[in-house]
């Protein structure tokens, strides 16, 4: 169960792991790659919360004005379950990045469980991030085994 369930979250979550996107209305996209380092599992008397944390490349195919072409992310996925349910009801992540200039961002994300869509917003930042909106959508596009998968990301 729990191979299957990491197989489950790894699919439907490291689609949140390009939780990128770019302010001032660019319209762009990227690539992201994703490597989970951990996971662990809460188990309630209804359901379960499991944790993952990724460790992020994320690469700007059009970069906005000022930002660079990559920079790396921690994130951290949780996903909650209802007891004897196979599909999470809930997926959420937060990833934080000090990019090559030293500017550091924060972005959250929502998946919807049942498309592995996400929708990502960039909540705080400093320098080039400080006061910027960015509000991306991503995707798995290729799962490559249980804990690393590439995804697309544009806004």
């Amino acid at each position: 169960m729990k191979k299957q369930l990491t197989g489950i979250l790894t699919a439907a979550i490291l689609a949140t792991s390009g939780s990128l996107a770019v302010a001032d209305g660019h319209n762009g996209n990227g690539q992201g790659f994703s490597s989970t380092v951990s996971s662990t599992t809460m188990e309630g008397k209804s359901g379960s919360i499991v944790h993952m944390v990724a460790e992020d490349f994320w690469h700007y195919q059009n970069a906005p004005q000022g930002w660079p072409t990559a920079t790396m992310a921690t994130c951290h996925f949780t996903m909650v379950m209802a007891a004897g349910q196979q599909a999470p009801s809930s997926i959420n992540g937060i990833c934080e990045s000090v990019d090559p200039d030293g500017d550091a961002s924060v972005w959250i994300a929502a998946i919807d469980p049942t498309t592995g869509i996400g929708k990502g917003n960039l909540t705080s930042g400093t320098g080039k991030y400080n006061g910027a909106e960015a509000f991306p959508t991503f995707q798995t596009t290729f799962q490559i085994d249980a804990t690393h998968s590439i995804y697309d990301f544009k806004w």
